[in-house]
C-alpha cells in the first residue's frame, strides 16, 4: 500500500489510463493482501462467544478509519491547493495546484502507512 501511494503520488496531467490503472492496481493489491489476513487474524483471536461483538467492532473501526481518513486527506489536499493557489476555490484551481495537492495527499498517506507499519512492528515485539 505504501508503494501504491507513492506510485499514485507521481501521477500528473499527462498520465495515461494505463499508468493510472497500474498505480491503483499496486495500491489495491496491497490493500487486498493486508485486509483479509488482518480481519482473519482479529476474528481468529476472539473467543467464539464474542465473535458477534468482535465483528461489529471490526466493522466500526473500519468505518471510522475510512471516515476520518477521508476528512484528514481531504483537508491536506485542500490545504496544499490553498498554499499553491491562495484565494482560489479548489473547483477552479489551476491544474498544477490540483496535481500538487493530489501528489502531496498521497505522500502524506504513505507517511501515515509507514508510521502504522512501524508502530505495528514495535507492538508485536
Amino acid at each position: 500500500m505504501i508503494g501504491g501511494c507513492l506510485a499514485i503520488s507521481t501521477l500528473n496531467a499527462q498520465t495515461t489510463e494505463q499508468d493510472y490503472i497500474l498505480r491503483y492496481f499496486i495500491f489495491g493489491t496491497g490493500l487486498g493482501l493486508f485486509r483479509s489476513p488482518n480481519d482473519s487474524t482479529v476474528m481468529g483471536s476472539v473467543p467464539r462467544e464474542r465473535l458477534g461483538i468482535a465483528s461489529g467492532l471490526l466493522s466500526l473501526s473500519r468505518t471510522l478509519g475510512v471516515n476520518v481518513g477521508v476528512c484528514v486527506i481531504g483537508t491536506v489536499f485542500g490545504g496544499l491547493i490553498a498554499n499553491l493557489a491562495p484565494g482560489t476555490d479548489v473547483a477552479v484551481a489551476p491544474p498544477e495546484a490540483v496535481v500538487a495537492g493530489f501528489a502531496g495527499s498521497y505522500r502524506f498517506a504513505a507517511l501515515i502507512l509507514c508510521g502504522s507499519a512501524v508502530m505495528t512492528a514495535i507492538v508485536k515485539t
